[in-house]
């Protein structure tokens, strides 16, 4: 309806679980890396517990579409107590033939299942969403289901998803044993104010926005009325979109998305955090946001204009644009600093260091790939001066450490090391980088994450308190 409008490839605040829409704040990030972490180390039960529409489902998913190379995945996403017994739910996840079978049979079937996939050099992850529902005898059951494992290598890891009720059956009567085979737990807290800002500007992005749609109030009123959960976020700012779209508004302001609000509280099934009348933004803040508009409009207008960097003598100072995308990065509007950015990428003076402020910019939105890009292409311009070439090459092993690819970071580490520089923290990430990049993790050969960089830094802080 408003994708046209906005020139949108997509519906950017869709409900649907849509891993390419994941957007890592540090929260989310986390519970990634401890879920890839669990996987990697063989853990026997994993869980991740949060609140309704955190994104719970969408981590799971980004999670499985990572991993559907290194393990044979079964999904049980509707499980419930009036199931019954549930080996014949996790046979059929597994796509085992069930028909006319007794549930003794079905648990040997699995047996040898288990056995031919461990002798293919496979392991099986079992996934249960919602899992909440399961009851504490279904519980029990797959506590007895994970003894298949033979105690020398872990062919069976489990995986549960639920809400906050889940932790509690786990902590109830009876479910100490259970609870000490968990080897990773997480609980998926909703956004904080400033990754909310950031969540809106990623989805849009994903969707094919080429500028910032709403206005940062209008961003903060999302967060007060939302409290940063993901999925009441995506309905609101669809609303929003809606309604800005019938007043042929070009930016979504506080304004429209307190209207949308009213309406959807006066007429949907669960309240807002906030009342709508109880957040309406002050005289100050509305000039703010209008000057904010203001600029964003002829920024636009600017960037539209094919003359812009093809005839710099008629265009401003590039230097101005460089503050300017920079006090944009520093206040979070990364999309319109990379609006900025992108224009003087090919000067041959501010050239280099925009591609930097880029890729930065990237790194902060979640495009690790495309940051990565931005850097190796400042790194291959031959101005570059030392000091710039060490600047960047340090930027791109940290993306590289981001992105769980720790023998490149390493890589990188040792050529500014081999300069003779004793550059900014070099040397210490090399310290806790290099034993993981020979780590062995049985037979999984997939790069480590961050996490174990992290643990060996905590190891390393606790030895020198002690």
């Amino acid at each position: 309806m408003y994708e046209a409008y906005y020139r949108l490839q997509i519906k950017p605040f869709t409900l649907l679980p849509d891993p390419g829409f994941l957007f890592l704040g540090s929260k989310h990030k986390m519970a990634l890396s401890l879920l890839e972490y669990g996987l990697v180390s063989g853990s026997a039960f994993i869980v991740i517990t949060g609140h309704p529409g955190t994104g719970k489902t969408t981590l799971l998913n980004r999670l499985l579409d990572q991993s559907r190379h290194h393990w044979t995945i079964g999904l049980l996403a509707n499980t419930h107590e009036g199931l019954g017994g549930l080996m014949p739910w996790i046979t059929a996840s597994f796509g085992l033939d069930t028909k006319g079978k007794s549930e003794v049979e079905l648990y040997h079937e699995f047996e040898r299942f288990l056995e031919e996939e461990q002798a293919a050099g496979r392991r099986v992850l079992l996934v249960l969403d919602e899992a909440q529902n399961v009851g504490s005898v279904m519980l029990e059951e797959l506590r007895l289901l994970s003894n298949l494992n033979d105690g020398r290598r872990r062919s069976l890891q489990i995986l549960l998803s639920g809400q906050p009720a889940l932790r509690d059956l786990i902590e109830g009567p009876g479910m100490e044993q259970f609870a000490q085979r968990i080897a990773v737990e997480y609980a998926l807290e909703p956004l904080a104010e400033e990754e909310t800002i950031a969540y809106i500007a990623h989805r849009v992005h994903i969707a094919g926005g080429r500028r910032p749609l709403f206005s940062r109030l209008a961003c903060l009123k999302v967060f007060a009325l939302t409290g940063g959960v993901p999925r009441l976020i995506n309905q609101l700012c669809d609303h929003a979109l809606v309604y800005g779209y019938a007043a042929q508004a070009e930016t979504i302001t506080a304004q429209v998305i307190l209207d949308a609000a009213r309406v959807r509280d006066k007429n949907g099934f669960l309240p807002f955090r906030a009342v709508p009348d109880a957040i309406e933004p002050s005289q100050s803040e509305l000039e703010a946001e209008a000057e904010e508009v203001a600029t964003e409009a002829s920024t636009v207008s600017e960037a539209d204009e094919p003359s812009s960097i093809a005839h710099p003598a008629s265009s401003p100072d590039p230097a101005v644009f460089y503050r300017r995308a920079l006090s944009l990065k520093q206040a979070g509007e990364f999309l319109q600093a990379l609006a900025l950015l992108d224009r003087l990428t090919g000067d041959g003076v501010w050239g280099i260091k925009a591609l930097g402020q880029k890729g930065l910019c990237l790194k902060a939105i979640g495009r690790y790939e495309d940051a990565l890009a931005a850097f190796r292409t400042a790194l291959d311009r031959p101005s570059g001066s030392p000091q710039d070439l060490v600047s960047l090459r340090y930027l791109f092993a940290r993306t590289l450490e981001s992105m769980g690819r720790s023998q490149e970071a390493v890589d990188c580490y040792r050529t500014i090391s081999r300069g003779g520089l004793n550059y900014r923290d070099v040397a210490v990430r090399l310290d806790q980088l290099e034993p993981f990049t020979t780590l062995d993790v049985g037979m999984l050969s997939s790069p480590q994450t961050w996490l174990q960089s992290l643990i060996r830094s905590c190891s390393q802080l606790l030895r020198s308190t002690t």
